[in-house]
């Protein structure tokens, strides 16, 4: 699979080469774009991250909670179940039985709404980042503009232009690398 899409990459780029009719010694301009590390490096990329994680953070401040419930009312089984009667028994393992099921839905429920989010963040991010390369590849003259981890195996790293995006998208926001929002002047 791998061999046969590097083979149709390469009679892609030989038919583009030739049919863009080039004027006599002019170069075809061709980028390399690495979209993960954009996405990674870009001041909104950062930021999603970080709301990522503050919600991870709050979701596992919630998990280890109601495992500690858990634990104690195991405990309390262990040490005073023998004290008990046999319908408090069988109601209190009832109630364990049914907070650690609780506690897999939650854990289970905390991992697909993450992973949604995180989906739908990175999912606009990219969508945004190719519009934004593509306005930058026509008004820039690239004849080309690759992405890094789809299929090429070599780049020359005069080709890389990630930095260049990277920048270019933080500035469509009005985003500094230190994080800082530039401010609009009024007119």
């Amino acid at each position: 699979m791998g061999r046969k899409r590097l083979l149709c990459l390469g009679a892609f780029l030989a038919l583009v080469m030739v049919l863009i009719p080039l004027p006599a010694g002019a170069e075809m301009k061709i980028g390399v774009v690495d979209l993960q590390k954009a996405l990674n490096q870009s001041e909104r990329g950062k930021r999603a991250k970080e709301e990522l994680k503050a919600e991870f953070d709050a979701k596992t401040k919630e998990i280890e909670a109601k495992k500690a419930e858990i634990e104690a009312l195991r405990r309390e089984l262990q040490k005073k179940g023998v004290l008990l009667s046999p319908k408090a028994r069988t109601e209190k393992e009832e109630e364990y039985r049914t907070k650690l099921r609780d506690l897999k839905y939650a854990i289970d429920d905390a991992k697909a709404e993450l992973a949604t989010k995180e989906n739908e963040l990175s999912s606009q991010i990219l969508k945004e980042l190719v519009d934004m390369i593509r306005k930058k590849g026509r008004k820039e003259g690239y004849a080309l503009i690759l992405e890094a981890n789809g299929g090429v195996i070599y780049v020359a790293p005069s080709l890389d232009i990630t930095s260049k995006v990277i920048k270019a998208y933080d500035a469509m926001y009005g985003l500094r690398p230190s994080g800082a929002v530039k401010r609009k002047k009024k007119r």
